[in-house]
């Protein structure tokens, strides 16, 4: 029985800086591939060909520029929880949870910060 390869098997290893800026191209492509950047995408080539044909990682850095920072969030949590050995479904429905958790306790901070504060003796009249 043969091992699966992933969409990342081919790439050369990171050993130092120099490879690191010589994979970084073909790594963000991947990435963009593996997201979908090319259904966003302007250049009709990216769309027929269901992948970013720039060569410079530039498509996917772009999208995740202009993604909203729960969706950015969301990925990074299902990335964290996958490197964590979660299975992609579980990993996703976490990183869920984790959103809406922060997004409910920055809602909770924020009420706390406007809510009006008790007046001591002071009495106002109206106009």
């Amino acid at each position: 029985m043969t091992k699966a390869r992933g969409r990342f098997d081919d790439l050369p290893p990171i050993t130092d800086f120099e490879s690191c800026q010589r994979v970084r191209p073909l790594l963000l492509h991947r990435c963009g591939d593996v997201v979908g950047v090319w259904r966003f995408c302007p250049n009709k080539t990216c769309q027929r060909a269901r992948s970013c044909r720039r060569g410079d990682g530039q498509c996917f850095i772009a999208f995740m520029q202009a993604a909203p920072d729960t969706q950015r969030r969301r990925l990074r949590y299902a990335l964290d929880n996958r490197l964590a050995g979660l299975d992609s479904d579980e990993a996703c429905r976490l990183a869920d949870a984790r959103v809406e958790d922060e997004i409910a306790r920055d809602a909770a901070e924020q009420d706390a910060l406007c809510a009006p504060t008790p007046q001591s003796d002071v009495t106002v009249t109206p106009c």
